[in-house]
């Protein structure tokens, strides 16, 4: 990135390496400098249909695709949700498998197969529906701990680095990008969620 062209050429010779485009795939993760779009998660998307066509979903009832969709479904975005904000259109892929797969068995689902709307399903349990985790829950859930960490950084290499570079309490700095972005709107939950010991007040915001 930001390579003049001649430098590039000598760079690429050093190191046998070649000269590629984002988005790239580091640790798992969809790498870029502009803000992914829905096709960066295609294969998260295919992870989850070669789940599906691997169970023989119309040998099972109701209450055992749900223990699938809980048990493994949930798992496999786990990394990412982990990581990135997901789109909400990645979001209703996912969903659209997972609501299709509980009713039908299959890839696809009708309106008269689902017997119970799709907020209700995705209910606890003890408010009348069926467990099912809400996917953009989880998703902020995980990424709340990203700002936990920075706030309270232990050994972590990245919050320390992290520190040195943003505003904790905006969130402004010298990193940006889209995910930042979408931890920025996670900031007023994490408010809600957590309280603050003044002490000497050197992290404390007035």
């Amino acid at each position: 990135m930001h390579v003049p062209e001649s430098k590039l050429r000598r760079l690429m010779k050093v190191l046998q390496c070649k000269q590629d485009t984002f988005p790239q795939v580091y640790l798992g993760l969809p790498l870029s400098n502009v803000k992914l779009n829905l096709q960066a998660f295609a294969p998260l998307i295919a992870k989850v249909d070669r789940q599906l066509s691997g169970w023989k979903a119309l040998l099972l009832n109701h209450a055992g695709r749900l223990v699938l969709i809980n048990s493994v479904l949930d798992g496999v975005p786990a990394h990412l949700k982990s990581a990135l904000l997901l789109p909400a259109g990645t979001i209703e892929a996912l969903d659209k498998r997972r609501r299709a797969f509980l009713w039908s068995g299959q890839a696809t689902a009708t309106g008269a197969q689902c017997l119970v709307a799709w907020d209700k399903v995705c209910l606890p349990k003890q408010d009348g529906g069926l467990g099912v985790k809400q996917i953009s829950v989880q998703n902020a859930c995980l990424l709340l701990k990203l700002l936990h960490r920075l706030h309270h950084p232990g050994d972590s290499s990245w919050a320390a680095w992290v520190r040195q570079r943003v505003d904790l309490h905006t969130l402004q700095g010298e990193v940006e990008g889209a995910h930042w972005d979408g931890l920025r709107t996670l900031l007023p939950a994490y408010l809600q969620l957590t309280s603050v010991s003044v002490k000497c007040g050197a992290t404390t915001a007035f």
